[in-house]
């Protein structure tokens, strides 16, 4: 299942993880130390909290992330990296009070406003994410703008505004048409609707995409349920079940199929 798409971790762990060391000469005589870059070091910090965090080390992450924040208090992606921490440790007033500064120090950062309305949306407050989506789009060279668009959809559709999320999907759509998430996740939503015939559409559309994944064809067993075509249905079946049998998907198809 599609989840909001949190816009900061990839750029962030790109960044470089040297360090200030004194280095040696061919006759064996050192030569002097650099000079100490407390930015520099601040990113190497921000960059293994980060790669912590992934590996699940939330005890060392967040030593390097406050150690980045001491090397660096202006650093505004820290502030997001650390964000990031809070949520994943499930302390929301923490990561959003994070987030927030983080804005303070740079107010134009379309990542940052998007984060923070993935945040707020979880949070049950989709008035105060839907207005910080739309800002984030608005930002001037924001690139990951078919993200956001699928962000606010989301969260319009988890607080039952279908009509919001359907305008916000084909917005996304418009910007980024063989997305074979959001297609599959506007699918998904029409499906939930019951709309049929809007469904089907979609799907065909997602089926020109080369890829295929467990979800596509989970939507297409599913759709053809409900239409009542069982050749189709087992088509897509005998399909999920051979190439991704050890998906969700496949697992809830077995377990429909003992029912």
């Amino acid at each position: 299942m599609r989840t909001f798409a949190t816009l900061m971790l990839c750029a962030l762990l790109s960044l470089g993880l040297s360090g200030c060391v004194s280095q040696r000469t061919v006759d064996g005589k050192d030569q002097p130390a650099q000079q100490f870059d407390a930015n520099e070091a601040a990113r190497t910090r921000l960059a293994l909290g980060l790669q912590y965090l992934r590996a699940g080390n939330f005890t060392q992450a967040r030593a390097n992330l406050e150690r980045a924040r001491d090397f660096a208090p202006r650093m505004p992606e820290i502030y997001t990296g650390l964000a990031f921490y809070f949520q994943q440790v499930q302390e929301y007033g923490q990561a959003e009070q994070n987030y927030r500064y983080a804005l303070r120090l740079k107010p134009d950062d379309g990542d940052t406003l998007n984060n923070l309305g993935v945040l707020l949306c979880s949070q049950s407050r989709p008035d105060e994410a839907d207005e910080l989506f739309n800002k984030a789009i608005a930002q001037t060279n924001y690139v990951r703008v078919a993200d956001t668009y699928e962000n606010a959809a989301l969260c319009a559709a988890d607080h039952n505004r279908y009509k919001s999320a359907e305008n916000y999907y084909k917005l996304a759509l418009n910007h980024s048409p063989n997305n074979v998430e959001i297609l599959e996740s506007y699918a998904r939503m029409l499906l939930k609707l019951r709309r049929f015939s809007d469904t089907e559409v979609v799907l065909a559309r997602r089926a020109a995409q080369p890829r295929l994944t467990a979800e596509y064809l989970w939507l297409e067993v599913q759709l053809a349920e409900v239409q009542r075509k069982p050749a189709k249905r087992a088509q897509f079946a005998e399909l999920l079940q051979a190439r991704f049998p050890t998906s969700g998907q496949a697992q809830q198809l077995k377990d429909e199929s003992y029912e």
